[in-house]
């Protein structure tokens, strides 16, 4: 049977409502649910400017469903334009998370799986760092960042952002003042070389001051996966490929050592040899490796 595509609408616990995707192949999941005596499903998280069709990894969800897990691709409030109309708020976006947990609870899964990609990830390490539920069964992360503050300071350095991160931070908490979630303050912003040496969009980032500060800014701590990670006690996996030109691979390595230090006996890292942010090249390994870490755990 082909996987079936249903689409959904998820409403947060704000008023926000957002589109998903479920991607279920059936007697996979009944297979798998006669196996094991559970009903799991994954939450798979988009990236930056994603939604729940794009900015996903678009080869992922439909081999975890013929593996027998059942996906629901999320879309957010980070999504699209969101952090230009002033909407994407990081640590708001965790009600969206909620809502679609919610939902297959709602549909009869007892045990759930958090996977994300790229900012993706690390909402969905935000998530499982704050929400100790029982039936957290693993957390999956596709190159996710050590910090999204980190990250974007990284790359502006190296790149030779304009304007440079630190003139950023001063920009906007001279706007913003003592009151980082007033909107009436709030306005939109570019900064140019951001994602690549050049001064052409593709390489450029454009925020509001606040969508910035709660997910770039230096105090952004829900947004930082290193400050978060250690307190998920389910198992980890960090996929990575090994020439992403966002994330440094050695991030994945470092962030699982955070999470084994705090007493996590459970992470694994598994890097993608020669493949970018986008895991271009490497679909096939890095579906087989989660789908294998996943079958003996979940």
């Amino acid at each position: 049977m082909p996987v079936d595509r249903r689409l959904v609408t998820l409403t947060a616990a704000d008023g926000e409502e957002h589109d998903a995707l479920l991607e279920i192949d059936v007697r996979a999941a009944r297979r798998r649910t006669r196996a094991t005596g559970r009903r799991t499903a994954v939450v798979h998280v988009h990236g930056i400017m994603g939604n729940f069709l794009v900015g996903t990894l678009r080869f992922y969800p439909a081999p975890l469903a013929r593996a027998g897990f059942p996906v629901l691709v999320l879309e957010t409030r980070m999504a699209d334009v969101g952090q230009l109309f002033g909407k994407a708020i990081f640590q708001d976006a965790i009600q969206d998370v909620d809502a679609a947990v919610e939902w297959l609870r709602a549909q009869g899964f007892d045990t759930i799986v958090l996977s994300g990609y790229s900012s993706g990830a690390t909402l969905a390490t935000r998530y499982a760092a704050v929400h100790h539920v029982p039936d957290l069964r693993a957390l999956i992360c596709l190159g996710n960042p050590w910090g999204l503050p980190q990250s974007m300071r990284d790359r502006a350095d190296r790149f030779g952002a304009h304007p440079p991160y630190e003139e950023l931070v001063r920009t906007v908490e001279e706007a913003i003042g003592d009151d980082p979630d007033a909107p009436e303050r709030d306005r939109l912003f570019l900064v140019e070389r951001s994602r690549g040496p050049s001064n052409a969009p593709r390489d450029s980032e454009v925020y509001t001051y606040r969508t910035w500060w709660h997910s770039r800014g230096p105090a952004a701590v829900p947004a930082m996966a290193h400050r978060q990670i250690g307190q998920v006690r389910a198992p980890i996996l960090l996929v990575q490929g090994t020439d992403d030109e966002v994330v440094h691979p050695e991030e994945a390595e470092r962030l699982a050592e955070v999470a084994r230090a705090a007493g996590n006996l459970d992470v694994t890292v598994v890097p993608i040899a020669g493949v970018g942010h986008s895991f271009e090249g490497g679909e096939i390994a890095t579906r087989d490796a989660v789908v294998s870490w996943l079958r003996r755990r979940a």
